[in-house]
């Protein structure tokens, strides 16, 4: 998993931490804004994570055919 994986994955845990922290306590629309930007950093780190698994297939493919 690369730093930008990590980095994004993170990202999307504080997003989404935050806005559950603070739509209660007053700011609902700026707290819903940052749980569904913190999703969006969870569907981009699966779709890191899904192409570096497919990368890693072809590469076993690449190696193994001989």
């Amino acid at each position: 998993m690369g730093r930008s994986t990590l980095l994004l994955m993170i990202a999307g845990l504080i997003c989404f931490g935050a806005g559950a922290y603070i739509a209660p306590l007053g700011q609902r629309e700026l707290g819903i804004g940052l749980m569904a930007a913190g999703l969006v950093f969870q569907v981009l780190t699966l779709r890191q994570m899904k192409l570096a698994r497919n990368n890693r297939a072809v590469q076993r493919d690449i190696h193994d055919a001989g």
